[in-house]
Parts: C-alpha cells; structure tokens; sequence
C-alpha cells in the first residue's frame, strides 16, 4: 500500500508544464466585479420561516459550523422545520458556490452530493456565468489575499464580517476557460499530492510502531553470550 502511494506522490510531485507555462508567458486576464460575472443570493432569514412545531416543512440546513475549508461537514448539518415550502433559491445547487459572509469564508463548491441543503443568511450562492467555472471561481475566492480586501474595510467589526455589496464589488481576474481549467487541475493534484503524504506519514507511523513494539517484547534471547 505505501508502496503505491509512493509512486502517485512521485509521479504528482512535479510542476505540469501548463502551469509553468502560465506563469512564464505573458497570459492573458479580465478583471471584473464580482457582480457582473456571477448571481450573488443571499441566504435565508430563518426566524420569518421557522415553524414552532416540528410537523411542517423539514430541510437540512447548512450552519457556520457545517461550511469547513475543505468541503461540507455532515455532522454539523442541523433540521430546519419551515412554516412552508421554500423557494429553491435558497437551497444549494450543484455547479454554484457557497459562501460564509463572516471570516473564515470557506467558499465551496456545491456537487450533486451536497445540493439541496438550506443555507441561512449568514451565507450567500454564487453562481458564476458560463465563462467563468466553478471550480476556479472558488479557489479564487479562498486565497487570502482575496480575504484581505474583503476584510479591509471591517477591520473594527469582532464578527470580521462582510455585506453581500462587498462582495459584489471585489474585483476578481479572469483567465481563459482553458487556463482557468489548467489551474483547476494543478490544484486539484496539489491536494491529492498532499492527502497521499499524510497517508503514507500515517502508514511510516504505524509500521515504526509495529516495528518497535515487536522488538520490546523480544526478551527471549542472550545478548551477552
């Protein structure tokens, strides 16, 4: 097993020549407002829909727990009994982003696997145009320098909190689909270059363990002799 993992690091260890490519060529980028590539939807309003009883309308609903860096955490997902249906706006959906307005922000991407959850409004959808993916609007959204900006004028708030009109109005650079696509990539074996690592550490770890622990119980020979 650690074996394989080895391998996959090797092989994942080194910069793809697109990538290289786009930081030596002279590339090119559009700026834009947030706001003008993608529908920001605030979330819900809960209080005006909770119901007092839990016989009405159940939802899984997302909380700032439940939105981590790395993806959604079931365990944190709390039911939500709404007085009524809700409109579909305010559930997730597969190809958008959501995003808490309080810092951390750990914008994620929404799968067929996490859409359909209610999202409050301490958080907003995002959901870019055509030319624009997902994927690299999100990895976009996550750096923290990005963080900063949107930071920079809440600096006195505790919460480190932002508006929806912040967010509307942050200016965002825009490669090709291409390049966008190649980043996407070089960032997605960057991950899975680092979860193998761990892996494998973990796996060393163990054997060493195992290793040691065999040679404390060896107490049936002489070494004097």
């Amino acid at each position: 097993m650690g074996q394989k993992k080895i391998q996959e690091i090797s092989q994942l260890g080194h910069f793809p020549i697109d990538i290289l490519y786009l930081f030596w060529s002279n590339w090119v980028m559009a700026n834009a407002r947030l706001g003008d590539i993608a529908t920001v939807q605030l979330g819900l309003i809960l209080i005006r829909k909770k119901a007092e009883d839990n016989f009405s309308h159940l939802y899984k609903r997302l909380t700032l727990r439940t939105v981590e860096s790395d993806g959604i955490n079931p365990e944190a997902i709390e039911p939500f009994y709404s007085t009524e249906p809700l409109q579909e706006e305010y559930l997730t959906k597969a190809g958008t982003i959501v995003m808490k307005l309080y810092a951390p922000f750990n914008p994620i991407v929404i799968t067929k696997e996490t859409e359909g959850y209610l999202f409050p409004s301490q958080m907003v959808s995002i959901s870019p145009v055509k030319s624009v993916l997902p994927e690299y609007l999100c990895l976009y959204l996550s750096q923290d320098f990005v963080s900063e900006r949107l930071l920079a004028n809440y600096f006195w708030i505790d919460q480190r909190a932002i508006t929806v009109n912040s967010l509307l109005n942050l200016k965002v650079r825009i490669p090709s689909l291409k390049d966008q696509q190649i980043i996407c990539d070089y960032n997605w074996n960057y991950r899975h270059l680092c979860h193998l690592r761990k892996e494998l550490e973990k796996e060393e770890e163990t054997m060493m363990k195992h290793i040691f622990s065999v040679l404390s119980k060896d107490k049936g020979r002489n070494y004097d002799s």
